[in-house]
């Protein structure tokens, strides 16, 4: 699968009733598919896509997220942001977050540039997922 060249930046999201909105100024650092447990229950699909970006990188624009604070499998506090109307998930953001969160990727207004360049925790993927790049195993 080609991966898809990313169009000039900003580019704008947000969530699915349009509260929240949010401007990113600068390409993802990478994108990933995510196969643990917890996002695909956060997802509701059989994996969650996520966008490793510079913190400064991202403005919200119009609305403010609403924050749920969360321990992760591994231990650490992640602090999930998401629009408080609607419940769409835009971004984790990990307490020790060396100046990097993750954005969903499919709350961007355009996601025609959005190719995973690695799927990870595949050790628990649903059998019937393929993935159609390369896989890495889990950390």
């Amino acid at each position: 699968m080609p991966h898809k060249t990313a169009p000039s930046f900003p580019q704008y999201g947000g969530c699915q009733c349009g509260a929240l909105r949010y401007q990113l100024s600068r390409p993802p650092l990478a994108i990933w598919a995510c196969h643990c447990n917890q996002c695909r229950k956060q997802s509701g699909g059989a994996f969650g896509m996520s966008a490793s970006v510079a913190v400064e990188t991202l403005h919200f624009i119009a609305g403010a997220p609403a924050i749920w604070p969360r321990q992760t499998d591994a231990g650490h506090f992640t602090d999930c942001l998401f629009c408080a109307r609607c419940g769409t998930r835009i971004a984790h953001r990990r307490r020790e977050h060396g100046g990097r969160m993750a954005l969903k990727p499919g709350t961007l207004d355009d996601t025609s540039w959005v190719v995973p360049e690695r799927h990870v925790f595949t050790d628990t993927a649903l059998d019937w997922v393929t993935p159609l790049i390369p896989i890495e195993p889990a950390p």
